[in-house]
């Protein structure tokens, strides 16, 4: 397991010559055209090539990736948060209104910074989907600072020139959310190019999403392929919601830096509750090599959790969940308990949610600034005691009231 617009313009500015008009077609944006004054309207810093993780102790970059899997076209960008490959093909919008309003109104929103797009298209083609990909993370990073109270003027600007500072207040090592380099996402559509980069780049052997921690760079990825029979990723709905859940877990691993592991509860139903909010039809499960996830079909999460709420024994209480350390631990009925715990002490409000949250993460010995996970448990109770003014044994009597409360029957 785990990564200035005068600066974005002198970056796209250099980046651009060294491609020069070499380029194949294939990687020219028909959007921007490559031009630097428009890829900085749009918020790119550049189409590559830039770093992209480690592999032992060398850097690796989007350029070797290309190298190895050169049959393959990855269309790369690089925007404020993130640096992002995918290899989508053309998806025909289907003519159900809710995914042709969803996507019409994330094109619309598309338009104000890209030339050419139009809102009203039948067929997102592959630069579009990378177009799109981009927008979604960088509106998920702006929704997750929000909602986590801080902005990037809260975080080291230069990771090599952190100052342990007497009695500040620690943020990490880096500018993104505490994280010394930008979040990765790579996108694959088939299998077998996302296995020969799990081999190849990660020593991994596996068809399933897979979150990595690039330790030697300080940075979090998230790579997939939407071929899936277990996790089917082709709608472009479908592909948002998965993305929305992975690297919603990197931002909140890596807020205030990637140091330790919080308990698999908060992770998960933070994860669920993030792309439950995109749509509740796709739901990811994270599963540990050899435990497969217990998953169903159902969407109706909030009238299945009420009608499970009244037989406290088809689920673990929170007293034993808060503890787990390994999502083989979480059934399907406890995956809709997380998420809808989750949901609880987000309506509780803002404040006590980030109360919670800075008192789990970013915990570090004081004098040295060393991550300390030292009794993480103890930790997780005392902040919901401090946050939310109930224990951990009182915890299901109140999320269990508001439960009845707020979801609908049917």
């Amino acid at each position: 397991m785990r990564a200035l617009v005068i600066l974005l313009a002198g970056l796209c500015a250099a980046a651009l010559p060294a491609q020069g008009d070499k380029l194949p077609k294939w990687r020219i944006d028909p959007y921007t055209k490559n031009d630097p004054a428009a890829m900085q309207k749009a918020g790119y810093v550049s189409f590559g090539p830039f770093p992209f993780g480690n592999k032992a102790d060398n850097p690796v970059s989007s350029a070797d990736i290309d190298a190895a899997i050169e049959y393959v076209q990855i269309l790369w960008i690089e925007t404020a948060h993130f640096r992002i490959g995918t290899n989508l093909p053309a998806w025909p919008i289907p003519v159900d209104l809710e995914t042709r309003t969803k996507i019409r109104g994330e094109l619309t929103e598309l338009a104000e910074k890209l030339p050419g797009i139009n809102p009203k298209t039948r067929t997102l083609d592959p630069w579009l989907r990378a177009h799109l990909t981009a927008y979604r993370m960088e509106k998920l990073y702006a929704e997750t600072q929000e909602l986590f109270g801080v902005t990037d003027a809260d975080f080291p600007p230069d990771p090599d020139n952190v100052v342990l500072t007497p009695g500040a207040r620690y943020m990490g090592y880096g500018p993104y959310l505490g994280m010394k380099n930008k979040f990765l996402v790579l996108v694959f559509e088939k299998l077998g190019p996302f296995q020969q980069y799990m081999k190849g780049f990660l020593g991994r052997d596996s068809k399933h999403p897979q979150r990595w921690h690039f330790k030697e760079t300080g940075t979090l990825l998230i790579t997939l392929a939407t071929e899936s029979g277990e996790f089917p990723r082709k709608h472009d709905t479908a592909l948002h919601c998965s993305l929305a859940f992975n690297v919603s877990q990197n931002l909140l691993d890596g807020f205030r830096f990637y140091g330790y592991d919080l308990p698999v509860w908060i992770r998960e139903g933070w994860g669920h509750w993030v792309a439950r909010r995109v749509d509740i039809k796709y739901n990811d499960f994270d599963q540990n090599e050899g435990s497969i996830a217990d998953m169903k079909t159902t969407a109706k999460w909030a009238q299945y959790c009420r009608a499970m709420v009244a037989t406290p024994d088809k689920f673990a209480s929170f007293a034993e969940s808060y503890k787990w350390r390994d999502f083989g631990d979480i059934k399907f009925n406890d995956h809709v308990a997380v998420w809808s715990r989750v949901d609880w002490m987000m309506s509780q409000g803002p404040e006590k949610w980030r109360k919670f949250l800075f008192a789990v993460k970013g915990r570090v010995d004081p004098k040295t600034w060393a991550p300390d996970q030292t009794d993480l448990v103890g930790a997780m109770r005392d902040a919901i005691q401090d946050a939310y003014g109930v224990s951990v044994l009182q915890f299901d009597e109140k999320w269990i009231e508001w439960v009845k409360a707020t979801y609908p029957l049917q």
